[in-house]
Order: structure tokens, then sequence, then C-alpha cells
């Protein structure tokens, strides 16, 4: 029975120009790596961009790396702050929403409903200030615990929790503002 390569191993090797090493360890988190940032983004184009500026990091920074915490924790890291920064760099377009739900087949109402929702709380997240919508994500999409998280984002524990507490108050506001457009006819 053969065992799976650390990651502290596949560091390593990638630190010694070893592209197999490296090709192990971009698949092993790439998948994983776009479902975040185009949760923390909001676009699947900017999250593969993104990914793709962070597996380049992981190559240009694999001999500095210090194994003082897991090295997912540092890719968290580095991912979150890609993300971060790309949405500082971009003005996101807001999307048509009629778009996005016809697809040339008929929608039943409740489908249509659960996509309108859907979309509601994508657009609410997207509003969110970073640190929020990444406290948001890593809680809600990621299920990581609140110690997990407030360590992938380097703060505190309870500064974790004011954080997520502000970042659902404000989903909750952002989610009857848009209700409220929707019976007003906004």
């Amino acid at each position: 029975m053969s065992s799976q390569p650390t990651d502290h191993f596949l560091l390593q090797q990638t630190a010694q120009g070893d592209m197999g090493a490296y090709r192990t360890l971009v698949d092993r988190y790439l998948v994983w790596g776009v479902r975040v940032a185009e949760r923390m983004l909001g676009n699947r184009q900017d999250a593969e961009d993104v990914m793709q500026e962070t597996c380049l990091k992981i190559w240009d920074e694999a001999g500095r790396w210090t194994p003082r915490a897991k090295f997912t924790t540092w890719l968290y890291r580095v991912l979150l702050n890609a993300c971060i920064d790309r949405k500082r760099r971009f003005v996101p377009e807001k999307a048509d929403l009629c778009e996005n739900l016809i697809d040339g087949a008929p929608i039943a109402e409740d489908i249509l409903v659960d996509r309108q929702r859907s979309d509601a709380v994508r657009d609410a997240l997207q509003r969110l200030p970073d640190r929020q919508r990444a406290a948001v994500v890593l809680n809600y999409y990621e299920e990581k615990s609140n110690r997990d998280a407030a360590e992938l984002m380097d703060i505190e524990t309870g500064a974790y929790q004011q954080l997520l507490f502000r970042a659902r108050q404000n989903l909750r506001n952002f989610l009857m503002e848009g209700r409220d457009e929707v019976r007003t006819g906004s």
C-alpha cells in the first residue's frame, strides 16, 4: 500500500525544481482553490485567473516557505489575499439576472424561486467587505471551525467571531433590501 506524499515533501521537491511534485501539489488543490475563489469573487473566470496566480506563487515561493504552519493554511491566506487584491483592482460588472435564469427550457416556478434566492445570496455575499466575505466563505462554504478560520485569516478567534457576526448582519440587511426592492418594484 503506497502512501501519498505530504504537502511538505512536495513543496520541498518543488523548491528543487521538480515539476512532477509541483503538478501533484497543484492537482491536489486546484479544484478546491477555484471553488473558494469563485465564492469570494462571484465569477468563475476571475476565480480561475486568481488560482493560476496562486499556483505561480507556489512555484515561485516554494523555496522560501517554512513549515511553521500547514501548507493549506499558507495556501488559504495566499488565495484569499489574491481574491481581495483582484476585487480591489477590478470593478465587477452586474450580470443581468434574466440572462442567468433563461436556458431555453421551460422553467418550473420552484426552480426559478430557488435560483433567484441563490442569486440574491450570491449578490449579497459580493456586497460584503472582503474580510467579512472571507469569514462567511470559510465558515459556511468551506465548513471551517471558528478557530481554524481565524487561523487561516491570521486573526484571533474572538475577532473572527465578531467579523462573522457583522457579516451575518450585513447579509441579512442586504437580503432584506433586495426583498423590499422586489415588493416595491424598484
